[in-house]
């Protein structure tokens, strides 16, 4: 995904019309339809009579998995250049 967001500072400036309660408002729909997107894409790839909850749990539990080996290979790689 963050190939899809610039650098910061290099990115679109908020729009200078919006309060800050209006520019707040504009990111939780943002997320609100990020959520939308995730599911969506999610129910196509349901099993027959899978539960959506349980597909969330799964994709999450994925993920989790996907993010602690990481950050096991990115502390090991800091060991090793540290002559651990």
């Amino acid at each position: 995904m963050n190939q899809l967001l610039p650098e910061p500072g290099t990115g679109p400036s908020p729009q200078p019309h919006l309060t800050p309660e209006q520019r707040i408002e504009a990111w939780i729909e943002l997320m609100k339809f990020g959520d939308q997107c995730f599911m969506a894409g999610l129910q196509r790839r349901l099993r027959p009579g899978q539960d959506v909850r349980d597909a969330v749990r799964e994709s999450y539990a994925r993920h989790i998995e996907e993010q602690d080996r990481k950050l096991l290979r990115m502390m090991r790689r800091l060991e090793e250049a540290d002559g651990r």
